[in-house]
């Protein structure tokens, strides 16, 4: 087994990953909120308060885990990737946490992501050739197996820079031109959606919120075009205190962001909609226990 950490330019996840007789399979869970890319824009830089909420997390996470027994693979994306004082940060983690993390590129980040999901599907009997769309904080990632690219566009970087709903709204296409014509390029009748903000248009379908939300449940749920307005609607509709509960804390906006994008690059696709729950994180765990983890990084 391996314990296996994605530090997103959002999220912040940890896995005990375990090889079973299907695949890999999560043994015990761990997610957190952090927003490492807010301010991102502005600053160059992870802010201190983001930087606070990640140390938070990586506590939590080592009083949850048994790091002494389970050997550590941890990954860091987008944000870090950019970010001046990244480093800086991550000497300090090893200092302090013992945890060593690896900033990959968005090809690595791709292919680690694919096998996450190529897993899960493969769990679900679905075995058919499948585009992924995984729209992170910073940036997303778009393609099929061996043909990706990273497109510099997220959910925090895109809310962050426009604000308003209006200025979204009127921007959302122009940012995802280029991946839409990729995406469309691919031809797959199978498009596999990750990432928080299909996983959170599923769940509020689902009468789930935030802490009532189930990954089990997620995976395998097929997203209707109708659902990403349905979802903005809703989200409208709450106060901040309500959406606080339904999708959680300050993710109202950045999550609207983010469907507004999923929106324009889904608009015309033929194809079936799944969203699935394992990503990065699952595809780390998985790459280092079938010895391909050390590849997969330095290849790409």
């Amino acid at each position: 087994m391996v314990i296996a950490i994605d530090l997103g330019s959002n999220t912040f996840r940890v896995a005990l990953i375990k090889k079973v007789q299907n695949g890999f399979s999560n043994e015990q869970i761990y997610e957190k909120i952090v927003g490492a890319a807010r301010g991102l824009n502005e600053s160059g830089k992870i802010g201190f308060e983001a930087k606070n909420r990640l140390f938070k997390a990586i506590a939590e996470a080592k009083s949850k885990f048994d790091f002494t027994k389970f050997k550590c693979v941890a990954v860091a994306t987008e944000a870090f990737r950019v970010a001046s004082n990244s480093e800086e940060i991550f000497s300090e983690i090893r200092e302090k946490f013992g945890i060593n993390f690896h900033i990959i590129d968005g090809q690595a980040e791709a292919k680690l992501t694919f096998l996450g999901v190529q897993n899960a599907l493969r769990k679900l009997g679905i075995n058919d050739k499948f585009s992924l769309i995984d729209i992170g904080g910073a940036s997303s990632e778009i393609g099929e197996e061996g043909k990706f690219i990273s497109f510099k566009f997220g959910i925090i970087t895109f809310y962050e820079r426009f604000k308003t709903l209006d200025l979204m709204q009127e921007n959302a296409k122009i940012y995802t031109k280029e991946a839409m014509e990729f995406l469309t390029s691919l031809d797959n009748k199978l498009i596999v959606l990750t990432s928080g903000v299909p996983t959170a248009i599923a769940a509020l379908k689902l009468g789930l919120n935030y802490e009532s939300y189930d990954p089990k449940k997620m995976s395998g749920y097929e997203l209707k075009n109708d659902d990403l307005a349905w979802f903005i609607n809703e989200l409208l509709k709450m106060d901040d205190r309500s959406a606080d509960v339904a999708v959680g804390r300050s993710r109202k906006y950045p999550l609207i962001a983010g469907t507004l994008l999923l929106e324009e690059l889904l608009n015309g696709q033929n194809a079936k909609f799944i969203v699935i729950d394992d990503g990065l994180r699952e595809g780390v765990g998985a790459a280092y226990l079938k010895g391909i983890f050390q590849e997969i990084i330095t290849k790409f």
